[in-house]
């Protein structure tokens, strides 16, 4: 743009090699999200929904800054490129309808009381409107130029975007519609706060974040043993005619006491050990996997905020001073834009916490039956100075009934 001040060539490389690093941690994140969302059922569940949909919406925008000043430099003259088309078109795929979604859920599940099965039956309308907003105009101004203007999509200091010649487009069609999602859910969440605020004092566990699932302790708990007892004393007449009268009893007629030191392992970290729903409580709630829920979209919600709340400031900085480009602005912006993927796998994993330890024992577990295998077949690691190891669920169930038996 005439009598704008350009940057240096070093801020560029600072900036070029910014955007690249990062675009390199999220799309690391995105395939982790991709691949154990498809082929691990511990990861699909309901809160994890909608950040594995808009992980899609994140691969447009990791690319685009994986692509960074080549985009530009593709650029001769007037003339348009289709690099530079093609990461125009990626920009403009943003991910803030996703946070509307996740808003709008948030709303039904507090004031409407919808349940996880009601909010999936919207999955179908989210997808289409999510993508079909962010698609019908991205693809639209490819084909939008002028004589005076030049294409919509062109250089824009460090990638192809909206040149300055369209900037009222930037406004309308990205930083206004980021901004009626952030202020909607902020709205959303405020009341929702209200809510969890005067439920405070049974909803510990639900207000730390690192806590996965405060509302399932006890429940599991339960399910496990009486599974248990009848197929492990199945040979025992005297305590088969126990666990069948245990049967006769619903789950929440048996009051379970687990001795701690019945379960070996390493304690919790103090910021785990938070206090969980009781049964009453529990009961009370009737749909606490959608409370999960709402928890999980308001990280997404901070991981948007996170995103472009610099963005939207060096666009303000921009409109008021445009003879003016400010790198320390443009720095940041080019530092938390590549990052998307990246806030959102932290949101996934948090919220995965069992999924993703179970998947690390598994790959671990791989990894030492392949060493094991290396030793020969003398080595069959179930004898250790001659004393027999008990298989992994032959020790559950030995557990379990030395659990019950304390009861």
């Amino acid at each position: 743009m005439p009598g704008t001040i350009p940057l240096s060539a070093s801020e560029l490389n600072a900036l070029v090699i910014t955007e690249r690093v990062n675009s390199c941690l999220s799309m690391a994140g995105i395939f982790f999200v991709l691949i154990t969302y498809t082929f691990s059922s511990h990861f699909d569940k309901p809160i994890n929904r909608l950040i594995f949909f808009a992980t899609w919406g994140n691969i447009g925008s990791t690319v685009a800054s994986l692509i960074s000043d080549a985009g530009p430099l593709a650029v001769v003259g007037h003339k348009t490129a289709p690099l530079c088309q093609l990461q125009g078109f990626l920009v403009q795929r943003v991910d803030a309808y996703w946070a509307f979604c996740m808003a709008i859920n948030v709303y039904l599940v507090f004031f409407r009381g919808y349940s996880t099965g009601q909010l999936r039956s919207l999955d179908f309308y989210y997808l289409f409107a999510c993508f079909a907003l962010s698609f019908i105009p991205a693809i639209t101004f490819v084909f939008i130029s002028s004589p005076s203007r030049g294409h919509v999509y062109g250089p824009a200091i460090i990638w192809c975007w909206i040149t300055p010649s369209w900037d009222w487009m930037r406004i309308v069609f990205l930083y206004a519609i980021v901004w009626i999602a952030i202020i909607f859910a902020f709205a959303v969440y405020a009341m929702a706060g209200k809510v969890i605020w005067n439920k405070r004092r049974h909803l510990d566990g639900f207000l730390n974040p690192l806590n996965e699932n405060p509302f399932t302790q006890i429940v599991t708990t339960e399910i496990e043993i009486t599974h248990q007892e009848r197929f492990i004393v199945k040979e025992d007449e005297e305590a088969q005619n126990t666990s069948e009268r245990i049967e006769q009893f619903t789950p929440y007629s048996v009051n379970v006491q687990v001795d701690p030191q019945a379960q070996p392992g390493r304690p919790m970290p103090a910021t785990m050990r938070m206090r969980g729903i009781t049964r009453d409580i529990a009961e009370s709630e009737t749909n606490p996997d959608a409370w999960l829920y709402a928890r999980v979209a308001f990280l997404f919600f901070l991981a948007l905020l996170i995103t472009w709340v610099p963005s939207s400031v060096n666009r303000v900085y921009a409109m008021v001073n445009p003879d003016e480009v400010n790198f320390a602005l443009n720095y940041v912006s080019s530092f938390v834009f590549p990052l998307q993927g990246f806030w959102n796998v932290i949101v996934y994993i948090v919220t995965s916490q069992q999924a993703c330890r179970r998947l690390w024992n598994s790959m671990t577990r791989r990894n030492s039956t392949r060493q094991n295998a290396n030793f020969g077949p003398n080595f069959t690691g179930g004898d250790v100075d001659g004393q027999h190891r008990f298989p992994s669920n032959s020790k559950q169930r030995l557990r379990s009934i030395s659990s019950f038996s304390n009861t």
